[in-house]
């Protein structure tokens, strides 16, 4: 078909196709197959140009050649019982038989035949040959042509490889022919009748199109050219080959012929779009999974982040119960030690001093360290066994996901897959390492420098070489040098008996302030200390898996570009086909 013969409607329509496949051609990139598509693309676009392209297949010795001869009213093709095509053949019109081998590894034969003017017949070997580079060779043609004649025979009508072969075309779009040959081996038109029934139903059930259906024998018709008079027309007769010859060159005549052209890329662009869809649908489900991964990974995080931070809550209650029984302890001390009773023990400042270390501060720096330290342990705990958790679940989700790609291996394209692959490993190597070099007691060493040192800044004070309890009662110690203060502030206690409830009053003030301004300062220190630490430690995790996140968001992004740019596309297709099935 030139561009010449074109009508306008019929260009239009041409170049719509074109940029169809300039479109589906641009959504292929990252997809298993994509080079091998727009090849395919490539030349079924160039076909628009040449001449209509009948492919001749079948199984061989059902009589693919001879039909062809037939056809052609010569014997141009070599037919046999065993394959006798053993590569495709092209056959042209020429002002004489020639044959010549093209660099593609076609043959092709040319030959002074009027039907030749506006078709080209291609010759294909047995799809069920035992060469299996011939069978390539067909299943590569079969997209290029126009129509396909698929020739069976009454003695094997319809078997498994035919069926196969025939789905397969179907998945182009094509339309299909087929020629019932060696209906002369048949005892009367009832056994055909059964045979074209037989091969009617199994197309309808199996591969869901009613056929047309051309009974022929192709060897009575070739015998006509050896025959004369009666026994000619009785064998053409017989032969029904002029049924199938009236059909393709005036049913099909030059106006179907250029729908049928027309029709052809887009059957081959809906094929490979249906496998880009299920390409792309299999890998919106993988980066679903990944996506729920990344997801239950930030939820388990957030857990976390939240029964970390209430656990705390109660274990900083434990140290500050601690502080608060001193409270308590300090007011009785006060209440006991500051009457007119003892006050020549109150004139002695060092022994108040020592009786409020006894017994007000008493153990609490040996306890407040234990709390503390068990506090530390338990927060370096966690955030291992977080760790842990993540990684078992990381390693759980790859390895159901490897097995998932390998049921599935070349669908989704080999770059995501790898990439996919690579970044889920590279986090799991992440989180393994982070596990492997986790030493538990430096960490919690690590730890109770920070937190003393938190809690050293907040009380003004240098921690030194001090635990965090015994520096909490060094500063409670202070107290001490005040009651002391107090003490000897008295003077001549004699000179009135009120100086010493007031005295006393004054100094349960003191101690009460002091004791709020350090319960303040450590429970807010301590806090802010385990934040920024609880907060690493998410941090963490989220940096392990940002690139893995980032690849997911990515790629989600992208196959949902895709999908919506192959809708519209399958839309588009669908209006032009509209167009050309209406010429």
């Amino acid at each position: 078909m030139a561009k010449a013969v074109l009508q306008e409607q019929q260009r239009l329509l041409l170049q719509q196709e074109r940029q169809l496949a300039s479109v589906l051609q641009g959504s292929l990139a990252g997809f298993e197959g994509s080079d091998a598509h727009a090849t395919t693309l490539r030349q079924v676009l160039d076909t628009l140009d040449d001449l209509f392209l009948l492919v001749v297949v079948g199984e061989f010795n059902a009589g693919k050649s001879a039909s062809i001869n037939a056809l052609l009213r010569s014997e141009v093709l070599a037919e046999g019982v065993i394959p006798t095509t053993d590569q495709v053949t092209v056959l042209r019109y020429g002002e004489s038989q020639q044959q010549r081998q093209t660099e593609k590894g076609l043959l092709e034969i040319s030959y002074p035949a009027d039907f030749l003017h506006d078709i080209s017949i291609v010759d294909t070997p047995g799809v069920n040959a035992v060469l299996l580079e011939h069978q390539r060779l067909t299943e590569e043609f079969v997209p290029r042509s126009d129509l396909i004649l698929f020739v069976t025979s009454v003695d094997r009508p319809f078997t498994q490889s035919e069926r196969v072969f025939l789905e397969h075309i179907r998945t182009w779009g094509k339309k299909i022919i087929i020629i019932l040959n060696k209906i002369d081996l048949l005892r009367d038109d009832d056994a055909l009748q059964q045979v074209i029934a037989f091969i009617r139903e199994k197309c309808k059930q199996l591969l869901g199109f009613e056929p047309d259906i051309f009974p022929v024998s192709a060897y009575q018709a070739e015998q006509v050219h050896s025959a004369v008079g009666n026994q000619a027309l009785k064998l053409w007769e017989s032969s029904q080959f002029g049924v199938l010859e009236e059909y393709l060159f005036k049913t099909l005549d030059a106006t179907e012929r250029v729908r049928l052209k027309l029709l052809n890329p887009l059957g081959v662009m809906n094929r490979i779009l249906g496998e880009t869809r299920n390409a792309i649908e299999e890998r919106a489900k993988l980066l679903a999974e990944d996506a729920r991964t990344v997801q239950t990974i930030d939820e388990q995080l957030q857990l976390y982040h939240t029964d970390m931070q209430e656990d705390f809550k109660h274990r900083l209650g434990e140290i500050e119960n601690i502080i608060l029984e001193m409270r308590t302890r300090g007011d009785r001390f006060f209440d006991d030690t500051m009457r007119l009773r003892r006050v020549l023990d109150l004139v002695r400042g060092e022994k108040i001093k020592q009786e409020f270390e006894s017994e007000v501060l008493s153990d609490s720096a040996a306890r407040i360290d234990l709390a503390v330290q068990e506090l530390i342990d338990w927060m370096v705990e966690q955030e291992h066994r977080f760790w842990q958790n993540v990684m078992e679940y990381l390693d759980r989700r790859r390895q159901v996901s490897l097995q998932r790609e390998d049921r599935m291996l070349g669908s989704v394209g080999k770059q995501f897959d790898f990439n996919r692959r690579t970044l889920l490993q590279s986090v799991s190597r992440t989180v393994t390492i982070v596990i492997q070099g986790y030493d538990q007691q430096a960490e919690a060493l690590q730890l109770s420098m920070d937190m003393r040192n938190a809690v050293a800044q907040a009380a003004l004070t240098s921690a030194g070489g001090l635990g965090l309890g015994a520096l909490i009662v060094a500063v409670m110690g202070t107290l001490a040098a005040d009651v002391t203060g107090i003490i000897a502030g008295l003077g001549l206690v004699l000179l009135g008996y009120g100086i010493i409830p007031l005295k006393r009053r004054q100094a349960k003030h003191t101690f009460d302030d002091k004791m709020t301004e350090l319960q303040t300062k450590l429970s807010s220190a301590m806090q802010e200390q385990f934040q920024k630490e609880l907060n690493h430690s998410v941090q963490r995790v989220q940096d392990a898996i940002a690139p893995y996140t980032r690849f997911v968001r990515a790629e989600q992004q992208k196959t949902t570009t895709a999908q919506e740019s192959l809708a519209q596309l399958n839309k588009d297709l669908l209006d032009l086909k509209t167009q050309i099935e209406a010429l």
